[in-house]
């Protein structure tokens, strides 16, 4: 079971939409920033980006840091990233291929951090 949360941002493209996971993550960390608890969930074709180094090249330029920062203060600051597992089936992607400071998580865990978070930032 996931940790619960106060915002939750939730991602589903891959670095094809690198202006959605820029934003994402950029609204993410300044939740952490406010005080407030933090999780990045990756669905759909966003499992991509929990591979290694998979946000390395990801910038779409001022005012916005490059995604592999944002990821970097985030996870400093606290954040979670979680996967979906299922996603991760769908996709093809194993455990063993994903940054291993992120935690796969399944459909439960997504209805209970959704359910027990106060607000949330959803961009399909």
């Amino acid at each position: 079971m996931a940790n619960a949360t106060d915002f939750v941002t939730t991602l589903f493209d891959d670095t094809s939409n690198p202006s959605k996971i820029t934003v994402g993550l950029t609204m993410a960390v300044k939740a952490l920033e406010k005080g407030h608890s933090a999780s990045v969930i990756l669905f759909i074709d966003a499992v991509k980006l929990a591979k290694r180094n998979a946000l390395d090249e990801i910038d779409i330029g001022a005012p916005f840091k490059p995604a592999k920062d944002l990821l970097e203060k985030f996870i400093e600051q606290g954040g979670n990233v979680l996967v979906c597992g299922a996603c991760m089936q769908h996709n093809g992607i194993k455990e063993s291929e994903i940054d291993p400071r992120f935690k796969v998580i399944d459909g439960g865990d997504v209805v209970d951090l959704m359910m027990g978070a106060t607000g949330s930032l959803q961009l399909s």
